[in-house]
């Protein structure tokens, strides 16, 4: 596997920055991620629903009712883009706001009846693109991609636990 160098920036277009890129698991797992991303959402549309407003209903029907920062953490995702998606779904009545109990500031976002019922007939990303992901693996290949991707996965939560609170 290519090995970073110590300059900072992207290496000049063409062949050899090519090869350095595809030699790096990170391009790879990125584009993987990019086009299951594009499939799922163009799987969706048939239901008028991106997979990120699909997470949102799935949040709040796993965990009820949640105001905006909750939803940004268990998302992952940038305040602005929640409040984006928590907009266009309430626009279409698949969630409501309200004011928080304590705090008339806080907006608390649930799913109605009819964002209830759309979520319970979409399929899931893993229905949607899981067959197609892992299509020509064995179970063998497919057992070993999720062992090494849960240890990258924790290799990089370790790291950002310690970056945190300052460790190094």
């Amino acid at each position: 596997m290519a090995q970073a160098s110590s300059q900072h920036g992207p290496l000049p277009p063409g062949r050899r920055r090519q090869e350095f890129l595809e030699a790096q698991p990170t391009y790879w797992l990125k584009r993987c991620y990019q086009a299951l991303r594009r499939s799922v959402d163009q799987d969706l549309r048939g239901y008028g629903l991106t997979l990120s407003q699909r997470d949102v209903l799935l949040a709040l029907w796993e965990n009820g009712p949640m105001d905006q920062t909750d939803l940004r953490e268990r998302l992952g995702l940038e305040q602005s883009s929640v409040s984006r998606l928590v907009e266009g779904l309430v626009r279409r009545h698949l969630v409501e706001l309200t004011e928080g109990e304590k705090d008339r500031r806080v907006r608390v976002a649930s799913l109605t009846d009819a964002g209830r019922s759309l979520l319970m007939h979409t399929p899931g990303s893993s229905e949607l693109g899981g067959a197609q992901l892992v299509a020509g693996l064995t179970q063998a290949e497919q057992r070993e991609l999720i062992r090494l991707l849960q240890h990258c996965t924790d290799n990089l939560t370790r790291h950002s636990v310690r970056t945190v609170r300052g460790d190094q």
